[in-house]
């Protein structure tokens, strides 16, 4: 999930703000997507389960096939599909974003016209690395919903913000990169020689944001300015949790930081897709609105079972396609780059389907101004 810089991925409660009345005086902001169990449950505490796994793997009481197909088919794919619940299965949506629904299957066919063109290793490294930025990304909207929540949009504030995030996780993949030598193989010769050099340069823009952004903490606590409580806990689960799995050895580390990292994202965003697919469920007229997404959202059973067929489907297939894909396999680099259009284009609709601004409907189904 991503979103916009300036605004922004069961039964909702209305989002609470335990805060004096008055807004110059206030000293904590405390407003919450959902509610402050919901959020404090899925958004932020959900990451203990990136560190359970972690723990798990590392010592050995899980071993990482098992690991990865259950996280694959289990919660990674049904994460996919509910993106696709709420675009390609909305007749409203299908019909306000046509263009951009149809024009984004294209992305099924950049992998193999790579992989015939014999760039099966770039198309695998950029594919990567857009799956690191997604899950980026998705914490970055995640702030920014805090922040619009919260009225913590001061231009200075939005960019020491988005500097501080993006360097903080930035910084731990180039150093895993650069360390591990299963991940350098899968990095063009010709690209590896720098990386080193970029991991000390980010280390140090890290360093340097974070004692200014805290310095700009300090300074919003000096002057009574608003403290954004919920943006604070997000980013204190969600930047050490990369740190510790990014550094952390392990064996055959970039297939099981995969699972590890993404297990956090996948809970944050089943839990948004849900609330936001609540509105399906509102107006006697939602099933001829709407069409599949309301049926797919009418009980949460209908969901779960919906996302779990969807990743037998999509996940058998891709997983032994990418157990070949470092072997002289061409129809099987082929049909890996082909079943990864489905990731990009839940990559490429989260950009653009949870901009709260520019998408009045995303708003009110989000309870933005509540």
């Amino acid at each position: 999930m991503s979103a916009a810089p300036t605004t922004s991925h069961h039964i909702p409660t209305p989002a609470t703000i335990t805060t004096p009345i008055s807004s110059a005086t206030r000293v904590v902001s405390v407003r919450w997507i959902i509610s402050a169990r919901d959020d404090l449950v899925w958004f932020v505490g959900s990451v203990l389960s990136s560190y359970a796994l972690l723990a798990l793997y590392v010592t050995g009481l899980v071993p990482l096939i098992p690991m990865v197909a259950a996280w694959a088919i289990l919660i990674d794919a049904p994460h996919l599909f509910g993106t696709f619940s709420r675009t390609y299965f909305d007749r409203e949506e299908r019909r306000v974003r046509r263009r951009l629904l149809f024009g984004s299957l294209l992305f099924f066919a950049i992998g193999p016209v790579m992989v015939a063109a014999g760039a099966a290793i770039l198309f695998f490294l950029f594919a990567a690395l857009w799956a690191y930025y997604h899950l980026v990304k998705q914490h970055y909207g995640f702030m920014v919903l805090y922040k619009k929540k919260n009225d913590d949009l001061a231009p200075p504030d939005n960019a020491l913000d988005r500097a501080f995030l993006l360097l903080a996780f930035s910084y731990p993949f180039v150093a895993f990169i650069a360390s591990d030598a299963e991940a350098a193989a899968r990095i063009p010769a010709v690209l590896l020689g720098n990386l080193g050099l970029l991991a000390t340069f980010l280390l140090g823009a890290t360093i340097l944001v974070t004692l200014a952004w805290l310095a700009r903490q300090v300074q919003r606590a000096v002057r009574r300015e608003p403290l954004d409580l919920p943006k604070y806990l997000l980013l204190a689960a969600a930047i050490p949790m990369h740190w510790v799995v990014l550094l952390t050895p392990m064996p055959h580390k970039p297939i099981a930081v995969v699972a590890i990292l993404t297990i956090y994202h996948n809970l944050q965003y089943h839990r948004l897709i849900w609330f936001h697919n609540q509105k399906y469920a509102r107006g006697d007229d939602s099933r001829s609105r709407y069409g599949g997404a309301e049926l797919i959202s009418r009980r949460l059973l209908y969901y779960v079972a919906f996302g779990v067929l969807f990743g037998l489907v999509y996940r058998l297939p891709r997983f032994y396609a990418d157990s070949t894909v470092g072997q002289e396999a061409f129809v099987t680099q082929l049909v890996a780059a082909f079943l990864w259009g489905f990731a990009f284009i839940h990559y490429y609709l989260d950009s653009k389907i949870w901009r709260v601004r520019r998408d009045p409907s995303v708003g009110r189904a989000l309870q933005m101004e509540t």
